[in-house]
């Protein structure tokens, strides 16, 4: 078939060209429409459902919202896991789903489970409702609205830009296609507040729900049908709307002797600020933050572009003194992270031509050798958009892989068609050259095929991987099957029709490189033939030194990318007031605009209406750095780093200070729940023995070395005033607990009562005590309550007013409660860390009955991603044994090959040990690599072989002249795989820490498997046929 493949190409030229034409045009089209992004969609199937009960504590959040969600949410089809976290005024539950679940059928299960879940929740306590479709990673521009600095006393209050935030600026970049949602964050939400005096209601004989129930009676809007006034139709209207403040204060509540007791006369009625909840300010200044969200999977480039023309335009219509600043674009790291992989591409494939015409030592040969690259770069981008995939650093690395195996099959093909050219043309003939190129490509079509085939196949493994890992590395083994696949198709049509065009039958001569190559190599395979024994000790020798440097190898999932920007994550004690936090950040702000480097930042604190989950004494302080080439001191990221976090501890010595990154943050947490490299996670039924427990296990980490940023969330010690309710008192004034509890949640807690609503804005109106009556725990105690006879109670004669301290958050997953104790690990590999502090804790930590700890973050992938290579790497080297059966009809020669893979490891292990690189998932794909190109040579190598033996030449002159002459050809293939990896082994741009383990192993692992493919396999070959004949 690949015979006949070959054949109509070669009958076929121009019909072949054109179709290829067509072929390059549609990729080039793939191109431009594929979807760009920096990073593969990481996003688990996850829906988030939000549950807002405000002024509610944590435990009483788990108790009434949390758990009937959670336990709803637990028996749905495909639910992987669920996580939660239950915080002051805030239910957060995250549903997990199996990964090839479509987001819209699990986000329609959840919203069906919550009708359900709803009506177990009690009334007045909060609705749960869905989050927005978008990942964690969907957060791809913020911006800031700010006061312009000329007008920086004068201009709009910070209640005013949150407005302009919600009900403009927001609504029209919702409207952007690709966009989900935009999230506000900092400022103050406006609210019209009634800020009642209880002695004025106690004066006209009112009660708390009078006022409450009058508000609420007073803003209505009705229909009442129509009429018919002749022959016309009229729509009846009851406009009762509350306009303003004014229409608030004329509310009646009551008549005395004719003369009505409006609000005014029992409350101020104003605008103004909301509770926050969090708060965001900029390079010490408070700013209103919003976040576009993209939809999951969307293109992150192109709806950043939509969303900067959408800020344009808002920019010219904002009021005088406002303006609109971005801090955070996607796009730049994505341009950044894309070029880092095009450069690798273009720089490796002038490499690989450089080489081509240094082994050919003939233009026309390199040239139709180099046309394979490009078309088959083409080629699988066609297909990259046929199965969804985007162009990021991880699938762009495929093709930087491939880029030395996409020609191998051409540089076969090429070199044995213009050795039979040459050969024709010595021994006087009329070279055909379509005839000699046909006759080439039938010798080694099945070689190649088989060669390309098992390369294919190697990458089946990475198909396997699961979770975060295999999104991560799945698009790259699906882009160097895709071009492999490609390279095979024009290696078996386009190129032999290139040959047959453009090459010239010529006398073969090595080129000088290749002379030069012979001249060292024909002593040495001399040698190694004749001394058979001595090579194999010193094989072996090399084999078990370089795997004895394996357990001395540190383990890790895969380096930390370098963003080009930072995030400080700075925690301070659970009882720190929002107000101490901003005024932290404004001192951390001013430590960082210290450093040239920097050149802005951005606070972001406590939480925004969705999306985040934290309280006010934690903030993320979003640092933007200049570009590396404009920094004007002498330091490098890591000094940076280290001399910010010197600057921060000293600016915040009682708070907890860590670095993280913007996309590294959510991809931690998207791991594992939580936003950390590593972190242990003990779980245990009761929160007082999770702190206890969990303070202990910090203790005994911070012993272990290399361990950075240890950090326990705090968690008890939220102050709290407790006013329980005391029934028989109650009774005794023939009161309810409702009585108490609504004025704690309305006259203290200023929970809403109604809605002021503004043509398309709307905004709370609240109806609570005025400050004086809450300023403190005496005075809560003396809120007056009116009884039914008339009379007046203090709220402390009918409730046990105290203070305590409760708990900040309650954190649940798998069901069940858990602490997180968070860290870094610096200057050692994660999984010798992780053992080490197993047996510390093991040794000096006392579990009792119902707790336990597990790791999380890094390290649970990195032992997934090793389990499951571990059983599908043998699975995979069985696959490839069958083909080279098929290939050879024979298992010597399979078993030959296969033998010489484990040889090939040797110069990967070195290569790491040299650079002091861990072990990780992308070394572990640079061995898979390795492998694929030494098997090809040792097809090419073999076959040859055998064809010279049927010619008739004896087992010792086949081995002999075969390795010769498949020289230059096994030299070539594997020149072009190493020198097609350099740019991406010497790369600094962003993503290349990612992508260097990758090209160190296949680099160092080509260079000995190489040599051994040309000296250890013929050694091998001859010993076996020998013996062979031998017993004969």
């Amino acid at each position: 078939m690949l015979n006949t493949l070959v054949d109509v190409s070669l009958r076929y030229k121009l019909l072949t060209l054109v179709g290829f034409a067509v072929i390059a045009f549609l990729g080039w089209r793939a191109v431009n429409t594929v979807p760009i992004d920096a990073f593969p969609d990481l996003t688990p199937i996850q829906v988030n459902v939000y549950t807002e009960s405000p002024g509610l504590a944590a435990e009483d959040v788990e108790e009434l919202l949390t758990f009937p969600v959670e336990s709803g949410m637990a028996g749905l089809a495909g639910v992987q896991q669920i996580r939660s976290v239950s915080l002051f005024g805030l239910s957060y539950v995250s549903v997990y789903f199996d990964d090839n679940m479509d987001i819209y059928f699990a986000r329609r299960l959840v919203m069906e489970r919550l009708q359900e879940v709803a009506e177990r929740i009690p009334e007045g306590y909060g609705t749960p409702e869905m989050g927005p479709n978008s990942s964690a990673l969907g957060q791809v521009y913020w911006y800031t609205l700010e006061r312009s600095d000329e007008t920086l006393e004068s201009g709009a209050a910070d209640m005013e830009l949150r407005t302009l935030q919600d009900w403009s600026v927001r609504l029209v970049l919702r409207t952007v296609p690709g966009v989900d949602d935009v999230m506000s964050w900092g400022g103050s939400e406006k609210q019209v507040q009634v800020q009642l005096d209880p002695r004025q209601l106690i004066a006209y004989d009112l009660d708390y729900g009078t006022v409450l129930e009058a508000i609420e009676a007073n803003n209505r809007q009705v229909g009442g049908q129509y009429i018919n006034l002749g022959p016309e139709q009229y729509l009846v209207r009851g406009l009762g709307l509350v306009q303003n403040t004014n229409d608030l204060e004329e509310i009646v509540l009551k008549t005395v002797d004719g003369t009505p007791v409006r609000i005014r006369d029992v409350a101020t009625v104003q605008e103004a600020p909301a509770l926050r909840f969090g708060a965001v300010t900029r390079d010490g200044e408070e700013v209103v933050l919003g976040m576009a969200l993209a939809r999951i999977g969307e293109n992150a480039a192109n709806v950043v572009d939509a969303v900067k023309e959408k800020v344009a335009t808002i920019a010219t219509i904002l009021p005088e003194g406002v303006e609109v600043k971005p801090i955070y674009d996607r796009t730049d790291l994505v341009d950044e992270a894309v070029s880092t992989a095009v450069t690798a591409l273009i720089e490796g494939s002038i490499l690989v031509a450089i080489v081509l015409f240094l082994f050919l030592g003939e233009i026309r040969s390199a040239l139709v050798v180099i046309a394979a690259l490009p078309l088959a770069m083409l080629i699988a981008f066609i297909f990259m958009g046929e199965f969804g995939l985007s162009a990021n650093l991880m699938s762009l690395a495929g093709l930087a892989i491939g880029i030395g195996m996409m020609v191998d099959g051409a540089v076969v093909m090429v070199e044995n068609a213009f050795r039979i050219m040459a050969e024709r043309r010595k021994s006087g003939e009329v070279v055909n050259r379509t005839s000699a190129v046909l006759t080439a490509a039938r010798e080694v079509a099945n070689p190649i095929a088989f060669a390309i085939l098992i390369i294919i196949v190697v990458f089946l493994p990475l198909f396997s991987l699961e979770g975060l890992e295999g999104k991560l590395f799945k698009p790259m083994a699906f882009t160097i099957s895709f071009a492999m696949a490609g390279s095979l198709v024009l290696t078996l049509t386009l190129i032999p029709v290139l040959a047959a065009v453009m090459l010239k039958p010529q006398e073969e001569r090595d080129t000088r490189l290749v002379r030069w190559l012979k001249q060292g190599y024909l002593p040495l395979l001399n040698w190694a033939l004749a001394n058979k024994k001595k090579l194999g000790a010193t094989v072996g020798a090399l084999l078990v030194g370089s795997l004895a440097l394996y357990p001395f190898l540190g383990k890790e999932f895969m380096p930390t990318l370098q963003e080009g920007s930072m995030v400080w994550r700075i925690v301070s004690i659970p009882s720190t007031s929002l107000e101490q936090s901003i005024e932290l950040s404004k001192r951390a702000s001013g430590a960082l605009a210290e450093f040239p480097e920097v050149n802005t930042s951005v606070a972001m604190i406590g939480r925004a209406e969705k999306g985040e989950i934290a309280d006010v004494n934690y903030m993320e302080v979003y640092t933007e750095l200049a570009p590396f080439d404009d920094w004007t001191t002498d330091r490098d990221f890591d000094e940076l780093r280290e001399a910010m976090e010197q600057a921060l501890h000293e600016v915040a010595p009682a708070s907890v200070v860590s670095y993280t990154q913007p996309i590294q943050m959510r991809v931690e947490e998207l791991i594992s729940g939580v936003r950390a490299t590593l972190a242990v996670k003990l779980y245990g039924p009761e929160l007082a023995g999770l702190d206890q427990l969990s303070q202990k296990i910090k203790s005994v980490i911070s012993d272990v070395p290399g361990v950075e940023d240890l950090s326990l969330e705090a968690n008890l010690g939220k102050p709290q005033v407790r006013i329980r309710v005391n029934r028989t008192q109650l009774s005794r004034y023939g009161l309810n607990a409702d009585d108490v509890l609504t004025v704690v949640r309305n006259g203290i807690g200023n929970e809403a009562v109604s809605t002021l609503v503004d043509g398309v804005r709307r905004f709370d109106i609240t109806a609570g005590l005025h400050d004086a009556a809450k300023a403190d725990v005496a005075a809560i105690g003396n809120i007056p309550l009116r009884t039914d006879d008339g009379g007046i109670v203090l709220l402390s004669r009918v409730a046990d007013i105290d203070v305590a301290e409760g708990f900040s958050f309650v954190r649940r997953e798998q069901l069940q409660r858990y602490a997180v104790i968070q860290m870094d690990v610096l200057g050692r590999d994660v999984d010798g860390f992780v053992q080490e502090a197993n047996e510390l804790i093991a040794a000096n930590v006392d579990m009792p009955p119902g707790y336990w700890i597990e790791w999380g973050g890094a390290f649970e992938n990195q032992q997934r991603a090793m389990a499951r290579l571990s059983l599908i790497v043998p699975i995979t080297i069985f696959f490839i044994f069958i083909l080279l059966y098929t290939a050879f009809n024979s298992a010597k020669y399979a078993t030959m090959i296969i033998a010489n893979v484990p040889f090939a490891t040797i110069g990967g292990l070195i290569g790491l040990a040299i650079t002091g690189q861990y072990l990780s998932v992308p070394s572990a794909i640079g061995f898979i690599a390795v492998f694929g190109v030494a098997m090809l040579n040792g097809i090419v190598l073999v076959s040859f072989i055998n064809e010279l033996r049927e010619k008739g030449l004896s087992v010792a002159e086949a081995v002999r002249q075969g390795a010769e002459m498949r020289l230059r050809p096994v030299m070539m293939t594997a020149s072009v795989a190493i020198l097609g990896l350099i740019p991406m082994l010497l790369s600094s741009g962003v993503g290349a820490e990612t992508q260097r383990p990758l090209a160190t192993v296949v680099v160092g692992g080509l260079i000995t498997s190489t040599l051994l493919t040309l000296v250890l396999l013929p050694v091998i070959y001859e010993w076996v046929e020998t013996r062979t004949e031998d017993s004969l």
